[in-house]
């Protein structure tokens, strides 16, 4: 049954590592800014709480997703 939803499929399959690589980008972008413009070293601190905060709210968006799924999709 789950074969029509591939999108939630892929979610509870990969959502750890999936929750890791998004909430990586912010401290990515962070580190660009600083490496290729020369910008104030405090925008490295912004990208590792913004890269905490992304990693728990995609945390958490992962497991609902899983407990949506088993409860509500049949098996």
């Amino acid at each position: 049954m789950m074969n029509q939803y591939p999108t939630i499929k892929f979610i509870i399959e990969h959502g750890d590592p999936l929750a890791v690589v998004i909430a990586v980008l912010p401290l990515c972008g962070a580190v660009a800014l600083v490496a290729l413009f020369a910008l104030h070293w405090l925008v490295l601190v912004a990208g590792v709480a913004c890269s905490l905060v992304l990693f728990l709210l995609m945390k958490s968006y992962v497991e609902l997703v899983r407990v949506i799924a088993d409860m509500l999709l049949p098996k």
